[in-house]
């Protein structure tokens, strides 16, 4: 099992509330334009995607509710290139509205179509901000990322994304090919294996389905036996014969695969914060299945400063199998100041485990039990004092005379770990210097104040 985290303050939307239920994920939409028309079929072709969903449905003897169903849509109403989807998604896109289409499908496909593959350069970083409709490889990426993420984000959907559509050798050059060719091989075989770097582990109910290798040569560009023509790259029915059946198994299997496998452990949220001492670790989980526990796993330090590696400091129980939010909470008693490395690895009930990502947080101790210098000072007849307490207990607030006499009792009752401050108005009191004293769990700290008529 994998752990999926999606940190605060991203909230997971269209969780189930009832336990151990998992919807089916049978019937689906395919948006396209004319690459993906001429696929859907039968383009002249012997078949055609409906026919391969019915022999899909007869081979596995699905019937009724259980049969495999999917309509086709001409969307979006512009063109299909990788920046405009990922407009879409980021629900920023003035024309196009995906949402309803997701509330009302299990199953969501889309593609690009050949275009994607007129591809410019590598690019870099700076693309995304000055060029992000550029068609480079660092843009794709960087567009595909986001797509899945904001998919990832929806887990009672189950989305299919086609890689590009190949260009016959008349309508692209070598190295707009290799670009193609390179993109599409990372989408693949490091994307989707959970091996890019800076997405991780891939989502269990996204699926990229290889278009582009399906109908490329070695060199990436279109074979002609699957195109139109020498000049047209539409596939025709010789391509539709050769990808639409493939589609069918390939989106179905991963898409009931996925309904046959319930939800992993869904971590929507890991913090620290600090209270007196202690660090306490804060995460929620929106499913559990099989879930043993945590193990809770700290390092001093981060990145050149950190010393050693994760050493374990303690474990929290699992709740085993949850469809509905669980909280848990972890302190981390008695730390020295430094900062703090901490991560999550959660086990299933048959030992396999995954890490969630690493928080960070500095602790200071010095600073966590202290009484500020009241203001105004000189005061008259109004001050106000501010402290913090790094423990709960019961805190005294006192204020007392040169002689060290007790004359006013400000606080005195429980108090959490926090900070704190009490305006106080003295009208008997004569013009002089005083003192006041917080007092807490054998912990005090006083100061002089000054009031003048």
């Amino acid at each position: 099992m994998r752990i999926n985290i999606v940190l605060i303050i991203i909230i997971l939307l269209g969780m189930n509330s009832i336990i151990f239920s998992q919807s089916q994920f049978r019937s689906g939409r395919f948006f396209h334009h004319s690459t993906g028309d001429r696929i859907w079929g039968p383009n002249g072709s012997s078949t055609s995607v409906p026919n391969e969903m019915t022999l899909y449905n007869s081979q596995k003897g699905y019937t009724g509710n259980e049969a495999v169903t999917m309509n086709e849509t001409w969307f979006p109403s512009d063109d299909n290139e990788w920046y405009t989807w990922h407009r879409i998604f980021d629900n920023s896109d003035p024309n196009d509205n995906i949402y309803p289409y997701i509330q009302n499908n299990k199953i969501i496909v889309i593609k690009s179509c050949y275009p994607s593959s007129e591809m410019i350069g590598v690019g870099s970083s700076g693309d995304t901000l000055t060029n992000p409709d550029n068609k480079t490889i660092y843009n794709y990426k960087w567009h595909w990322r986001s797509i899945i993420q904001i998919m990832k984000q929806h887990p009672d959907n189950f989305f299919v994304i086609w890689t590009n559509a190949p260009l016959v050798p008349s309508a692209t050059n070598s190295q707009q090919a290799s670009l193609a060719d390179q993109f599409c091989t990372w989408a693949k075989d490091t994307l989707a294996t959970g091996n890019d770097i800076l997405f991780g582990a891939f989502p269990h109910n996204v699926y990229v389905f290889d278009f582009f290798h399906k109908l490329a040569d070695a060199t990436g560009m279109l074979q002609l036996q699957y195109a139109t023509s020498t000049t047209d790259s539409h596939p025709n029915g010789l391509a539709t014969e050769l990808v639409s059946p493939q589609f069918v198994q390939e989106i179905f299997n991963a898409a009931i695969f996925y309904e046959d496998h319930p939800l992993p452990v869904e971590l929507s949220s890991f913090s620290a914060s600090t209270i007196g001492s202690t660090v306490k670790l804060s995460w929620r989980t929106e499913t559990e299945v099989n879930n043993y526990g945590f193990e809770i796993e700290r390092k001093v330090g981060s990145g050149q400063s950190s010393v050693g590696n994760f050493e374990k400091i303690g474990f929290v129980n699992g709740n085993g199998n949850s469809n509905s939010p669980e909280d848990y909470t972890f302190e981390d008693k008695m730390v020295e100041s430094g900062k703090y490395s901490y991560r999550l690895k959660q086990i299933d009930n048959d030992g396999q485990f995954e890490y969630s990502k690493t928080i960070e947080i500095y602790f200071d101790v010095s600073k966590k039990f202290e009484l500020s210098q009241n203001y105004p000072n000189p005061f008259n007849p109004s001050t106000t004092i501010k402290f913090n307490l790094s423990e709960s207990g019961n805190a005294k607030l006192t204020i007392y005379n040169l002689l060290g006499q007790e004359i006013q009792t400000i606080a005195n009752n429980f108090k959490e770990a926090g900070t704190y401050e009490e305006t106080i108005n003295i009208t008997s009191f004569s013009s002089g210097i005083y003192w006041y004293k917080l007092e807490i769990n054998g912990l005090s700290q006083s100061k002089k104040m000054v009031l003048m008529r």
